[in-house]
């Protein structure tokens, strides 16, 4: 089991996130980016319904133009362009599966759940450009892109999710998200959280991990892990980004891992 004993240190600011759920800079953030400026707003695209449950045929045709206009999106660049695509796959997979886990404790609802499946779907769009920095590249080309089908409205969510999946936390000082509603700032952290964990199961990019499941207790989160192979790398990197979802809720996270 890989377990994360780290003190919390960190102070919440009553003029952010509603108390609990303020996020701080991790230690090792990015440079704040306080010269942010939002993207020009787009004309709206294929836009989804209103809401999922009228139309759930209609939300699954449209995640699934977003992944086909993220391969048309990337520059073919041989065997690592392709490992990077089905990367994004099995982390919206494994998102999918920590939302639906941990819902009770985040509470959020289904426009939320396709927001964050998008964002990990695209979350490494930015490395057409390169590793360094790729985040911020991915949010500005979520951002701008309207060949990737995402309708205004969940765009720049969506592009901040991605921009949250490593490196700096959510915060006031970033410009793009300080100037959402508190409910979206809360509902971006809890989504980015789980977003971070999601990506650090599939660390070394091999699929390796096919299913988890998680138990909340008063002090802690306990993720299973069901692996087709040695997981090790991948439950320690989930437990070092988990530290923004054990910020979160005051809980400490737990992985262990079987093999299938």
């Amino acid at each position: 089991m890989v377990t994360s004993n780290r003190r919390r240190k960190k102070t919440v600011s009553p003029d952010s996130v509603p108390a609990a759920l303020t996020a701080a800079p991790a230690p090792d953030a990015a440079p704040a980016q306080s010269a942010e400026t939002p993207a020009p707003k787009e004309p709206e695209v294929q836009e989804l319904p209103k809401t999922e449950e009228a139309a759930p045929a209609a939300a699954e045709k449209n995640e699934q133009k977003v992944a086909q206009a993220t391969e048309i999106a990337a520059p073919a660049s041989g065997p690592e362009q392709d490992a990077s695509l089905e990367h994004g796959r099995h982390v919206a997979f494994l998102a999918d599966r920590l939302f639906d886990e941990l819902a009770e404790l985040h509470g959020l609802g289904k426009k939320w759940r396709r927001r964050l499946h998008l964002a990990a779907l695209l979350h490494d769009i930015g490395f057409a450009e390169g590793r360094r920095k790729h985040h911020k590249i991915s949010m500005r080309r979520i951002e701008t892109d309207t060949t990737l089908g995402i309708a205004d409205k969940d765009r720049p969510l969506v592009a901040l999710l991605a921009r949250y999946h490593r490196k700096a936390w959510p915060s006031q000082k970033h410009k793009r998200f300080a100037d959402l509603s508190g409910k979206k700032r809360d509902a971006i952290c809890k989504a980015a959280a789980l977003l971070r964990i999601a990506d650090g199961l599939d660390y070394r990019h091999l699929g390796n991990i096919q299913d988890v499941s998680a138990e909340v207790t008063d002090n802690a989160i306990r993720l299973q892990l069901r692996s087709c192979g040695e997981c090790g790398p991948e439950q320690a990197r989930a437990v070092k980004k988990g530290d923004l979802l054990e910020h979160l809720t005051e809980r400490t996270l737990e992985c262990t891992c079987r093999e299938a």
